[in-house]
């Protein structure tokens, strides 16, 4: 049972082996941008959350590592479970940077000398964090009392000391990176760092971890990545800030080079995760080629509403998780007309109070078949899919026994036969009118009742990310 599409690999095999939305030209543009960029340089790569970001830095980090370029990929969403984000960051480096150095005594001197130097940047505020940590494990007055009286002193004695400390602590840190990343003959070697998923942390890690190591960002050698949804990213920044700080200025002092995302190919990444979540297993039936038709027609309309309603690729992930849970839940040679189950799918999300009038047997269906222009953009390619849900919505309320089903038809007749209207006008007329006929007079008719059952479970599920 699949109801969420496994993690797309990049392998340094073949890296663009899964490259679904066809971004190896980009990736390539942007390696060698990276190449020849002087450093240090921060450069963003941003687009929405959902938009194929961390797949896209995986690609980039994987083709500079195809050409023998120091690169460290690290996830921040990963790691915002550690309490000091520099503490995180600083072991993700120390995991490379050994194969990076091999057995060069100064460069690992100078690397043994930095992480002692970190080691003192990451002890600062310590002690005030423990002790604020046990209040309410011990006598809290006492607590007060003591800590006042301390605080006083070390105010006197220990501050400016401290103070001091970090900041050399910080110049030396800086210093022996620029000796790790040195080359001879001058000038140092580049050392390319991914920081992906900044916009998915926890607001207060993804602004300390920018924040912890801004101090790195000026190094000679060093070119920074920052994968990340600017847009959301600035509201975390308000969040923390207040509403009228200036959150765009401020991610300015991290960013040297934005780079927005280019827009992805939908159609190929559809027929990947319609792979992935093998959807056409449930249409393998004895009952011959209209399960084929069935499948063709629920890719078709899947792709016409995910293109028309410019879906990000998680929303149509997404999409595509539900269909499957409601799958599921039908019987193999059971009809589940696809085009009006997607199409009630998104009008459940987009326009829940119309969604909801329409379930309800005694209302009619005027609601609906006005979303359905909306919902269903096209040109003539189209025709057929709005026609289907048209019939569908009639035949729905058919079956209730609204008096508004017999007047819809009564007009759409009239419609056909005046020949004063287009012949576009008629044509379309007449095709409703006989999908009407043909969905009320099957034996089984429309399982409206069953089938928004069977959507409204979907939102007992959660289908974001992890």
């Amino acid at each position: 049972m699949k109801l969420k599409r496994k993690a797309i690999e990049v392998t340094s095999a073949n890296i663009f082996e899964n490259d679904k939305l066809q971004r190896k030209e980009s990736v390539g543009n942007l390696t060698e941008l990276l190449k020849n960029i002087d450093s240090p340089v921060v450069l963003s790569v941003n687009a929405p959350w959902g938009a194929g970001k961390t797949t896209y830095l995986r690609m980039l980090h994987a083709n500079l590592e195809l050409e023998t370029k120091k690169s460290i990929y690290f996830s921040a969403w990963e790691t915002d479970f550690a309490a000091d984000p520099l503490l995180a960051f600083l072991g993700e480096i120390n995991l490379n940077v050994a194969s990076f150095i091999g057995g060069d005594k100064k460069k690992n001197k100078a690397w043994e000398q930095a992480k002692k130097a970190g080691a003192h940047i990451l002890r600062r505020g310590v002690p005030i964090a423990v002790k604020l940590a046990t209040v309410g494990l011990v006598d809290a007055d006492k607590i007060v009392e003591d800590e006042a009286s301390k605080l006083a002193e070390a105010l006197s004695k220990d501050v400016i000391d401290n103070y001091s400390k970090s900041k050399f602590a910080i110049v030396e840190f800086k210093e022996n990176i620029a000796k790790v990343l040195s080359v001879e003959g001058g000038g140092a070697e580049k050392l390319y760092i991914f920081i992906d998923e900044l916009d998915r942390c926890r607001p207060t890690y993804a602004i300390e971890l920018l924040e912890r190591i801004k101090h790195l960002l000026d190094i000679e050698g060093l070119v920074f990545v920052l994968a990340l949804d600017k847009t959301q990213l600035a509201h975390s920044v308000k969040a923390v800030y207040g509403a009228e700080f200036d959150a765009v200025g401020y991610l300015k002092r991290f960013i040297d080079v934005e780079f927005s995302l280019p827009s992805a190919d939908v159609e190929p990444y559809i027929g990947f995760l319609a792979e992935q979540f093998d959807l056409g297993k449930h249409f393998e039936s004895d009952i011959g080629s209209s399960a084929g038709n069935e499948y063709r027609d629920l890719i078709s309309v899947i792709k016409v509403i995910a293109l028309g309603q410019k879906m990000s690729l998680r929303t149509i992930e997404q999409l595509f998780s539900k269909i499957k849970l409601i799958l599921l839940t039908v019987q193999k040679n059971n009809y589940v007309y696809p085009e009006f189950m997607v199409f009630l799918l998104f009008v459940k999300d987009a326009y829940p109070a119309e969604y909801s009038n329409f379930s309800k047997p005694e209302t009619d269906g005027d609601e609906l078949i006005d979303l359905i222009c909306k919902v269903i953009v096209g040109g003539d390619e189209t025709q057929y899919i709005k026609q289907d849900i048209h019939a569908l919505v009639i035949a729905c309320k058919s079956e209730s026994g609204t008096g508004w089903a017999r007047e819809q038809l009564k007009r759409l007749k009239l419609e056909s036969d005046n020949e004063a209207s287009s012949e576009v006008s008629r044509r379309n007329s007449k095709r409703i009118v006989e999908l009407v006929d043909y969905y009320t007079s099957r034996r089984r008719g429309i399982p409206l009742k069953r089938m928004i059952s069977r959507i409204d479970m979907t939102s007992n599920f959660n289908f974001t990310d992890e």
